[in-house]
């Protein structure tokens, strides 16, 4: 199964106009609650990211010392020079398909499912190759205004869980087929 799942403004953005997340980070909320990664990580076999989500995880890592935390292998979507010393083992940096990405990250998940970590660009072109089977969004309070969308494609879907965790309300939803 490929998964979205991602933080999210009450008006749809996924980062505001300068890229940032620091209005994601001050929602209050319990990392061992509803929504939160160490349960979800335990589900992820592989991840796939776009290239301006690794380069903000590149910068938050240096500003804080911590190493990669992942232990999944990951695609890095870019059309960019990788750089010369990834943040940890099992990064690919690729341009190939998203068929082609989708396929190696299935074998590579096994039993486990597949982490869209974003951004919407990278939901949407999984959305458009009909390779998106589940959304999750944890909606912060905030309304940004402008930024970067959640996704950028039609994409018909069915609540199939609510949830509470402090200041976020966490979705999950089945991605509907078209018949």
């Amino acid at each position: 199964m490929f998964t979205y799942s991602t933080g999210v403004s009450l008006d749809g953005f996924v980062a505001d106009a300068h890229g940032s997340l620091d209005w994601l980070f001050a929602a209050d909320h319990d990392p061992e609650g509803p929504g939160g990664f160490a349960a979800f990580d335990a589900t992820i076999g592989a991840m796939v990211m776009g290239r301006t989500t690794y380069d903000f995880v590149e910068h938050a890592l240096a500003e804080s010392g911590e190493p990669w935390p992942h232990r999944q292998p990951t695609w890095v979507l870019t059309h960019r020079e990788p750089p010369a010393v990834p943040l940890g083992d099992g990064i690919t940096f690729t341009d190939a398909p998203i068929p082609e990405v989708a396929a190696a990250m299935r074998a590579a998940a096994g039993d486990l499912d597949c982490w869209i970590v974003g951004g919407g660009q990278v939901a949407t072109a999984f959305a458009e190759a009909g390779l998106l089977d589940e959304v999750i969004v944890a909606i912060a309070p905030v309304v940004l205004g402008a930024g970067t969308p959640v996704i950028t494609t039609r994409l018909d879907l069915e609540l199939v869980a609510v949830e509470r965790n402090r200041d976020l309300a966490v979705l999950r939803y089945r991605v509907v087929r078209p018949a």
